[in-house]
């Protein structure tokens, strides 16, 4: 990993907020490239960056999106490269269809939404963390399949691959948002009321809960930590 040149964030959100929000927990220079609906891929080098971030979305990973057939040449192209690769939910099914096809990803039978558990499990690559810890989830999309040589990190009842890591490919994918804490979290959720009132999920619960550990600033640091090292 090259720490001499910027992060790149790739911002998929359609809102145009997630690069901003995913950069603010950066402790190393980072730059944002908008991905947007309607137009293709944009025209970068991986080699340009020492990591790449693959932020959310509201788009569907199933859909064939005007950016999608780019994304895909590149995240393969960082892989070929060498620079390390972190998905966030939409980012991180991206890593999946990207490396597995369409076959990888899925819908899921029920949306995963508001401060849920996902349990760390021993392959996660830093050990200060471990164990049931809440996070923000809100998903319909996910992954089925990983990567030949790939492990899953985290796990919920809901979604059974919530992290993965590929050390050989470089890739860090995480199901949940780890850049959302409690007060952007719960204002985002509140500005969607009758999403939880469609899921018959109480609301008012979820604005009275938290994430279990301060995410933003322990799940980008174990990414880039992971790759450090590597040359």
């Amino acid at each position: 990993m090259d720490t001499n040149k910027p992060v790149a964030v790739f911002d998929y959100s359609v809102d145009g907020q997630s690069g901003v929000l995913i950069s603010s927990w950066l402790k190393v220079p980072s730059i944002i490239v908008k991905v947007v609906a309607g137009e293709p891929f944009p025209l970068v080098s991986p080699e340009d960056y020492s990591a790449v971030i693959h932020s959310g979305s509201s788009h569907s990973i199933v859909d064939d999106a005007s950016f999608m057939e780019g994304a895909i040449a590149f995240v393969n192209k960082s892989i070929e490269h060498g620079v390390p690769q972190m998905g966030i939910c939409y980012g991180h099914q991206l890593l999946a269809r990207a490396t597995g096809g369409l076959g990888a990803v899925a819908r899921c039978a029920s949306i995963e939404i508001g401060w849920r558990e996902v349990n760390f499990l021993p392959t996660w690559p830093d050990d200060t963390l471990s164990g049931p810890k809440a996070v923000w989830q809100s998903h319909y999309d996910c992954v089925i399949k990983i990567p030949s040589g790939s492990v899953v990190t985290a796990s919920s009842s809901h979604t059974e691959i919530q992290a993965f890591l590929n050390k050989d490919m470089k890739l860090f994918g995480t199901q949940f948002h780890p850049e959302f804490d409690q007060i952007r979290g719960n204002e985002c959720f509140a500005e969607d009321v009758e999403l939880f009132k469609k899921n018959n999920i109480d609301l008012e619960a979820v604005l009275a809960s938290g994430p279990g550990f301060p995410t933003g600033e322990v799940i980008f640091e174990h990414f880039l930590k992971t790759f450090r090292q590597e040359k």
